[in-house]
């Protein structure tokens, strides 16, 4: 009997909590020596109390340490049995270069010259997705503070009473956090998708679908015309708040890989992302921002350090923001040639080539 067959037998009840940590069953495969069972978790990144549930869960299955590893996203995963892949990076960097809607990345002479002398209409850039708990956060201080003004800010719903509760289970604080605010009260706030209301309320790229089961999915489509319209972004990452002992944890998604992509970034994300983008050789933009925050463990401290600098960079004006977006050009230019340079790149060679040994 094989180790996946040794899995299959796993009583009912654990083997399906251990399918929801790992999301899809057909992410569970035998590595090429057949010693090992691998779980394939490379496209999201646990948590390290979501790592121990799924250990405890295998050995309520008779699976000792040396006959399973996880590969995961969470480059700060110091468990045992975890290997690490940037699998949003992949993705990211495929689609930029082989999608066909989008036809600016990299930048060329023209598009340089355009995005260095293009009269803005707004300062910062920020696509919110669904409403999660440092979204609302951001959303309500950028409502709360007249911020919104200046950017092209996007939300695809309005949150509900469990999106706050969640909030506020989260943080202990007074304040509402937009809870009845005008901005949230008229959501939808759509950029890079329309609703298709012939469709069951469903969302539409603005060149082609990126939804099932009218469930938008993440949109790696985005519109030129945003990046020619504003300086920077604001990027809300999945995860923001820092639980048990994980203040160094990182998983960094194709929002933040966008954003490094194509534009100066502030992100609202773990601390340690900025750290994490360096390590793998990408610029970041210290001459626009104070990066501190990237080493604030205190959520709280921490969403305000950042939210702050988004109030300052709007208050200091379009003039001064557009002399640090010019000094910082090189920057942006710098990342996209890190794209260039692993444009041919395999995943799959890269994930074949982890687990070739295993």
């Amino acid at each position: 009997m094989n180790l996946l067959e040794k899995f299959n037998k796993i009583p009912k009840r654990y083997k399906t909590e251990i399918i929801n940590l790992i999301n899809n069953e057909e992410n569970i495969l035998l590595s090429p020596s057949e010693e090992k069972l691998i779980f394939n978790h490379s496209a999201e990144s646990m948590e390290r109390f979501e790592y121990n549930s799924l250990s405890e869960l295998l050995e309520h299955g008779n699976f000792t340490k040396d006959e399973w590893v996880l590969i995961d996203s969470n480059f700060k995963l110091d468990c045992e049995n975890v290997l690490h892949t940037d699998a949003q990076f992949y993705r990211t960097k495929n689609h930029l270069f082989n999608s066909e809607n989008i036809d600016f990345f990299p930048f060329g002479d023209e598009q340089i010259s355009e995005l260095k002398s293009h009269k803005r209409n707004k300062l910062f850039l920020s696509y919110n997705g669904y409403p999660n708990q440092s979204r609302i956060m951001l959303l309500h201080e950028l409502d709360k503070r007249n911020l919104l003004q200046y950017g092209l800010v996007s939300l695809l719903r309005k949150p509900t009473d469990v999106d706050f509760e969640n909030l506020r289970d989260k943080i202990d604080s007074t304040d509402i956090w937009g809870k009845g605010g005008e901005y949230f009260e008229s959501a939808p706030h759509l950029l890079d998708v329309y609703e298709d209301l012939s469709d069951g309320h469903s969302f539409k790229s603005l060149n082609k679908n990126y939804y099932s089961n009218n469930v938008v999915h993440h949109s790696l489509d985005f519109p030129y015309e945003h990046i020619l319209d504003t300086f920077f972004t604001v990027v809300p990452e999945t995860k923001y708040f820092t639980i048990e002992d994980s203040a160094n944890l990182i998983f960094t998604t194709e929002k933040t890989y966008k954003a490094v992509a194509t534009q100066p970034f502030i992100i609202l994300g773990r601390p340690g992302i900025l750290s994490h983008l360096h390590d793998i050789g990408f610029k970041t933009f210290p001459n626009m921002f104070d990066e501190s925050y990237d080493e604030i463990e205190d959520n709280v401290e921490r969403f305000n350090h950042i939210i702050n600098q988004v109030e300052e960079m709007c208050n200091k004006g379009y003039d001064y923001v557009r002399e640090l977006y010019l000094e910082s050009f090189n920057n942006v230019l710098y990342n996209q040639q890190i794209f260039i340079d692993r444009k041919n790149d395999s995943y799959e060679d890269k994930f074949n080539n982890l687990i070739k040994d295993i």
